[in-house]
């Protein structure tokens, strides 16, 4: 498929936990590729373009998501996923396979369990469990994520803003600068604009990745620290954290991340903070929740790992059929940035 070829295109937008997700769910059923990173690749190189489409203006927003749902290439998969934003891609999306999952299941797509999907990704295999009540509705999701572990077990002494904030890099699909918020107000977007948090984030991710270069033991394409975790203790729970996450060009995590989830469970069960099995509560920005546990423990290379699991609800807010008018100038999407990146 070529961009010219493209005159219209159908979605299915979700949120999960107030994150948006437009699912682009039967444009392609061949790309290139015989791994999902080589599928990636092709996107990137040859069709950029359907990203911009639907997640930048005047069709979405800087702080869109989504997803391109395509076929399977493991035996026991029933999709392939690749995850998109604004401003790029990334590896793997808990609140977008929620989502994503959602989205299978209101389509009628035939699955090889009717009880959960699951995704080829460029971070490896991911599972989605359909929980259900006694009725058999569905109340929410469970996403088992790939093994996650702690890449510098000794913390980086990272210095922002003139601040030293004490940073660990985690693997927990993406590549996280995990830090403690390092200001005593409450975190939230009324204590601090959230030019001010975007900025923060921005500045330690960057800062991490000059710092470190990371390198994934089993998986060659995730090189970089795509995303900073900022948290904050809630009360006297240890368990229960409030979170910022900030990616891509400057974009700032509605939900409380589920990969961001994941990657604070992995630290604090490194710090001895949180047993396997014992149950966590994760905190947005906007005062929504995704809810975790570790599943077990195992090996990543040299790694001590541990598989971490996320479950939240996804909401159906609509479908879209979108036009692409070959005479429009603004066909492919534009951002207006403002304020602070």
């Amino acid at each position: 498929m070529k961009m010219d070829d493209l005159t219209q295109l159908n979605t299915i937008d979700l949120h999960a936990a107030g994150e948006p997700c437009r699912v682009i769910y039967d444009a392609f059923t061949e790309i290139p590729g015989a791994t999902m990173a080589e599928r990636l690749r092709y996107f990137k190189t040859e069709l950029d373009e359907l990203r911009s489409f639907v997640m930048c203006e005047p069709r979405g927003h800087k702080d869109m998501f989504g997803s391109i749902l395509l076929p399977p290439l493991s035996p026991d998969a029933d999709a392939g996923i690749i995850y998109m934003n604004s401003d790029g891609y990334l590896d793997m999306c808990i609140h977008g396979t929620i989502c994503s999952a959602r989205a299978m299941l209101e389509l009628g797509r035939p699955l090889k369990d009717p009880n959960k999907v699951v995704f080829d990704a460029v971070c490896g295999r991911i599972e989605a469990v359909f929980n259900r009540d006694a009725e058999g509705n569905l109340e929410n999701i469970t996403v088992q994520n790939v093994p996650s572990f702690v890449y510098t077990p000794e913390p980086l002494l990272l210095t922002v803003d003139g601040i030293q904030i004490k940073t660990h890099i985690v693997f927990a699909g993406n590549f996280f600068a995990v830090a403690e918020y390092p200001f005593d107000e409450p975190l939230n977007t009324r204590t601090h604009h959230g030019a001010f948090l975007v900025s923060l984030g921005l500045k330690l991710r960057d800062a991490a990745n000059a710092a470190v270069k990371v390198h994934h033991p089993c998986n060659p394409s995730t090189q970089t620290v795509a995303l900073s975790v900022m948290y904050q203790s809630r009360g006297e729970n240890p368990l229960h954290m409030k979170n910022v996450v900030v990616f891509a060009d400057g974009q700032m995590d509605r939900s409380p991340c589920g990969s961001g989830t994941s990657a604070l469970m992995t630290f604090f069960h490194a710090e001895g903070r949180l047993p396997i099995g014992a149950p966590y509560t994760s905190q947005s920005i906007i005062d929504s929740f995704f809810h975790g546990v570790l599943k077990g423990e195992t090996k990543v290379g040299p790694y001590d790992a541990v598989i971490p699991c996320v479950t939240g609800e996804a909401y159906l807010m609509g479908r879209n059929t979108f036009y692409r008018d070959p005479q429009d100038p603004f066909k492919n999407g534009f951002l207006v940035f403002q304020g602070e990146k």
